[in-house]
């Protein structure tokens, strides 16, 4: 890391935000479905996003968006590649992570998915 912000910050903040996200996910699911929310709880939390039953509940898809990023993130940091453009595979810079520990792109590549997403909406 080429400033003042450890790794070990950075970890710690990606977990706190993976459970953040986890927690309301759980929540929110309780509050719809309990019984498909205990079956869940039998999981692993990085496989809780896959669950075929939560198409039922389309409410829940900024959580389960929520929950994709931050196991990307966390599988990232466990192969040594968290901090990396997804795209172009740039250095991101440690205080954009520690702001956004889900953070993907470089603020380039971000820029072309932003306008690549809004595009596909155009009639």
């Amino acid at each position: 890391m080429h400033s003042n912000i450890t790794e070990n910050e950075l970890e710690q903040r990606l977990q706190a935000v993976a459970n953040d996200h986890r927690l309301h996910f759980m929540l929110a699911l309780q509050r719809l479905d309990a019984s498909l929310a205990a079956q869940l709880q039998r999981l692993p939390p990085d496989e809780w996003a896959d669950s075929p039953a939560l198409v039922a509940w389309p409410q829940l898809q900024p959580q389960i968006n929520n929950l994709r990023s931050v196991d990307a993130a966390l599988c990232q940091w466990q192969l040594g590649l968290y901090g990396l453009c997804s795209d172009c595979e740039a250095q991101l810079m440690p205080a954009q992570l520690l702001a956004d520990p889900c953070r993907q792109r470089c603020e380039r590549c971000e820029a072309k998915y932003q306008k690549a997403q809004h595009g596909s909406w155009t009639l």
